[in-house]
């Protein structure tokens, strides 16, 4: 019941909510202008998820299909 209301209050957030797996920047732009797709490379920080309850990002593991710690 007090974690229902700590996060209420957005004390806390459990991160339930997150988004897709998103590609950075620096990974998209190195992409070649003849391909018409992006391979799923596993990069380490080339990847990420956001939280849309608080919008923290999250680094995302492609090999292990995780969110990073």
């Amino acid at each position: 019941m007090f974690e229902k209301v700590m996060q209420l209050l957005s004390f806390s957030c459990r991160h339930n909510n997150v988004s897709q797996p998103f590609a950075s920047a620096a990974v998209t732009a190195t992409k070649n202008a003849k391909q018409d797709w992006e391979p799923v490379t596993a990069s380490p920080g080339g990847h990420y998820v956001v939280c849309l309850d608080c919008g923290k990002q999250f680094g995302y593991d492609w090999s292990k299909m995780r969110i990073m710690k």
